[in-house]
């Protein structure tokens, strides 16, 4: 049964892919590029945070004013604003749709299981930088949101209280929390692009921005939801007081949804649940290679008579699973007779896609499960193979 519906999910992402194909030519197919998406919208966020800190001041008294004061006295700041709001949206959209087109076509198992944990670790990060700017802007839903975190840390055993009041900066809502809000909203925030870094590296040619058509429409809708629906604060907070409902953000304040029918230590365990499966995600199907079929092909394997040290392979594999490396020694063939670079393959790393094979002209690479010699075999047996009967 879940094997029926992951093929029937794996099915509907590819539909949708030809689907996109057909009405956009397929260099500007956006499925192709939602990494390069978040990144756009991580830009912009980086840049409107920026301008949004020149004029925050991080203290009860100032918090709520110095936001009414960007959104109202600051020329073209409601725009800066809403700009940073709705890149939020668009950044975890870009992400879901990121990650749920990889996990439905398997780009997640053996070696790419790199990309596929700092991925979810990316997914946390940008999660936890989002759900700390809500609290900054220090109105009547930011309260509530932080009594509802103090409680949530609280239900935790043992270091709990020692984690509430570390949040808090005392044993309740005082001059240091926002402060500590704006770390902890900032510090996320930079470490994205370290943990950028982890998620390309064995990547050779990761495409890390959109097409020139795509920046300037996803710029232009941000423009115009942020002219259409300004972003707007509630009420003032006013600690003391005890605001009951707030307006969920569903991408950032889920956490907080879940509080509502789960007491505060099951919604934490759920959330640690839900994490931890995402990173388990690699490693809980595991395939025979007969199961596997032609997606299990055996990792690619250097013919050194045969390889010239073209380094066609190098620069074609997209994993950077193939390196070159000083040939001691001539090839076999009359074409390798004067190579001076030959190509190694990285096992780990090597996802056994067989791009390096089509890239090498000179019959260098193969897959150990299907040799050249079986292809051939393959295509002589389908060319001999009797017609089947007209009906």
């Amino acid at each position: 049964m879940t094997k029926r519906l992951w093929l029937r999910l794996q099915s509907a992402t590819l539909k949708a892919d030809v689907f996109i194909n057909r009405l956009l030519y397929q260099d500007f197919n956006p499925l192709y590029y939602t990494g390069g998406l978040a990144n756009l919208f991580l830009t912009v966020l980086v840049i409107t945070g920026i301008l949004i800190f020149l004029y925050y001041e991080p203290s009860l008294e100032g918090a709520y004013a110095s936001v009414q004061f960007l959104t109202e006295g600051v020329p073209y700041g409601v725009i800066f604003r809403g700009l940073h709001r709705y890149a939020a949206d668009g950044f975890m959209i870009a992400i879901f749709v990121h990650l749920f087109r990889n996990w439905f076509t398997d780009r997640y198992r053996e070696a790419r299981d790199s990309q596929w944990i700092s991925g979810m670790v990316l997914l946390v990060f940008s999660g936890f930088a989002g759900l700390t700017g809500y609290l900054l802007v220090w109105d009547e839903r930011s309260l509530l949101l932080v009594s509802m975190t103090v409680q949530a840390l609280r239900s935790i055993p043992l270091g709990g209280n020692w984690l509430a009041t570390m949040f808090l900066g005392g044993p309740g809502i005082n001059g240091t929390t926002l402060p500590r809000v704006l770390a902890l909203h900032i510090a996320p925030a930079m470490t994205l692009y370290a943990l950028l870094w982890w998620h390309y590296v064995r990547l050779r040619a990761p495409r890390v921005w959109p097409p020139a058509v795509w920046v300037l429409f996803c710029l232009g809708a941000l423009f115009f939801v942020s002219a259409v629906l300004p972003a707007t604060s509630g009420a003032a907070a006013q600690p003391g007081s005890a605001p009951q409902s707030f307006e969920v953000a569903w991408f950032y304040l889920w956490p907080y949804a879940l509080m509502k029918w789960l007491a505060p230590a099951w919604a934490l365990a759920l959330i640690g649940v839900i994490i931890a499966y995402g990173l388990y995600i690699p490693y809980s199907i595991r395939e025979t290679p007969a199961e596997r079929g032609l997606r299990g092909l055996g990792q690619a394997t250097v013919v050194e008579e045969n390889c010239t040290g073209c380094e066609l392979c190098y620069y074609d594999c997209p994993y950077n699973a193939i390196y070159m490396v000083p040939s001691h020694e001539p090839g076999k063939s009359k074409a390798a007779a004067n190579r001076k670079l030959l190509a190694v393959v990285v096992e780990p790393r090597c996802v056994e896609c067989g791009i390096c094979i089509g890239a090498c002209p000179f019959e260098a690479l193969e897959l150990p499960r299907l040799l050249d010699k079986d292809v051939q075999e393959m295509i002589r047996a389908g060319a001999q193979a009797p017609a089947p009967a007209a009906s």
